[in-house]
């Protein structure tokens, strides 16, 4: 009796529970058959797993339709992946394994002691570390030796400039250096040089914070002291009301890796570096490709990593020296202009009495920006009424939605009590 009146009570819900049913029957029979792909791969991402079946793992047959999903999660499906996204990594070709005799000798020539080599090559270690969990360099091909070789070394062979950072003392001692390096990304060529010159201090600037608190870690890692960290444009450094005079036309040399076009780099480096014919400042850029002809008729140094190394095939890069008034006439040339940052003036509208609007003469927001505010307008007077009667359209509303929502909530109950009841009454004897 108890169940022929469940069965009498639950007959009103039969089209749910029917469209229940064959949705889990179908569910289940494409589930087992072989030929149902949830999420297919693209057609060239098969050609890929096709052409490169040695990198896919042995239980899944070559010639199988492989969903994209199950394939991005293999290590070896990613790579397949990049080369799509990518193009061909030619990182291999410069990689070095930092405890090799080869890299040792090399550092050795540039005047590196063994203790400041075995920190280089933890600072190798602890990039890729980091890299597995942000991309501070290319994911492709990330090792070790990758990140000795193509990122280590390039930095380490500035050393190997003349009178770099600055000209020695008499005595063949460094003397202390200000060096700011934009675009750091994951330190380069910053954390290397840092580790070179103990007695300089180093400026280490990205507008990416994820970066920076990367190299920020590995810093401390390291036990750097002489290096800080600046999150923003470097453009911006000198606007900073509190540390921006100081910032301005301070530092000795700025260096860079292959951030941006040189004429823009200019534009953004070209406030700090010292202007002074007796400490003039320099730009120290690597770089790998072509040059715009308005940077090359003013460079000092244009030499090739790998002849500051002394080893062919070292690198593919080569290293730019700028003056400091030669920046500032390349970032002239550059047409590149600094975006307009606060309210700005107010221009006339037609029709007005030429009368001028306030808030900008007393230093306040400018009532038409985004986020502006401006003096509240007493010359509206609203009636208690009209108060009172918005208030209480308000309530109204929170309540109908507050109802509708326990209302939903109800029936949703109702109906997985009715799905399940007859579930159980089918499924028992």
């Amino acid at each position: 009796m108890l169940r022929q009146g469940i069965i009498k009570k639950m007959s009103r819900s039969w089209p749910l529970l029917c469209c229940s049913l064959m949705r889990i029957h179908a569910s289940s029979t494409l589930a087992s058959s072989s030929a149902f792909v949830p999420c297919a791969a693209p057609a060239f991402l098969q050609l890929s797993v096709k052409s490169q079946q040695s990198t896919i793992p042995s239980n899944i047959p070559a010639n199988s339709n492989v969903s994209y999903s199950a394939m991005a999660k293999s290590q070896s499906h990613r790579m397949i992946l990049d080369e799509f996204t990518e193009g061909p990594s030619t990182s291999l070709n410069f990689a070095m394994d930092p405890n090799s005799p080869e890299a040792r000798s090399l550092t050795e020539s540039l005047g590196i002691s063994s203790e400041k080599h075995d920190v280089l090559a933890k600072h190798a270690q602890l990039v890729v570390e980091w890299n597995d969990r942000l991309n501070l360099i290319s994911r492709k091909d990330c090792s070790v030796e990758v990140v000795f070789g193509r990122h280590i070394l390039p930095s380490l062979a500035l050393a190997a400039l003349p009178d770099f950072p600055l000209p020695k003392n008499d005595d063949g001692s460094h003397p202390s250096a200000k060096i700011v390096d934009v675009g750091t990304g994951g330190g380069f060529p910053g954390i290397p040089l840092a580790i070179l010159y103990p007695e300089s201090d180093f400026l280490l600037v990205d507008s990416v914070g994820k970066k920076l608190k990367a190299v920020e870690e590995m810093v401390a890692e390291l036990g750097l002291e002489n290096v800080k960290t600046h999150h923003g444009r470097a453009e911006e450094i000198v606007d900073n009301p509190i540390t921006g005079k100081k910032q301005k036309n301070s530092f000795d040399v700025c260096v860079g890796r292959s951030v941006t076009s040189m004429p823009r780099f200019c534009f953004w480096v070209q406030d700090l570096l010292k202007v002074k014919k007796s400490e003039e400042g320099k730009l120290v850029y690597i770089i790998g490709g072509e040059v715009e002809e308005s940077v090359v008729s003013r460079l000092i140094v244009d030499i090739a990593i790998d002849d500051l190394l002394k080893c062919e095939g070292a690198s593919d890069k080569r290293t730019l020296i700028l003056s400091a008034s030669d920046v500032v006439k390349v970032a002239n040339e550059s047409g590149e202009t600094r975006p307009k940052r606060g309210p700005g003036k107010n221009k006339k509208k037609s029709g007005s009495t030429g009368q001028k609007d306030k808030s900008n003469d007393e230093g306040e927001w400018n009532r038409r920006s985004k986020g502006g505010w401006a003096k509240k307008d007493n010359s509206v007077i609203k009636s208690r009424e009209d108060t009172k009667a918005s208030r209480d359209m308000e309530r109204t509303d929170f309540n109908v939605r507050l109802l509708s929502s326990n209302l939903f909530e109800l029936i949703f109950k109702f109906f997985r009590t009715t799905v399940s009841s007859t579930v159980r009454l089918i499924i028992l004897p």
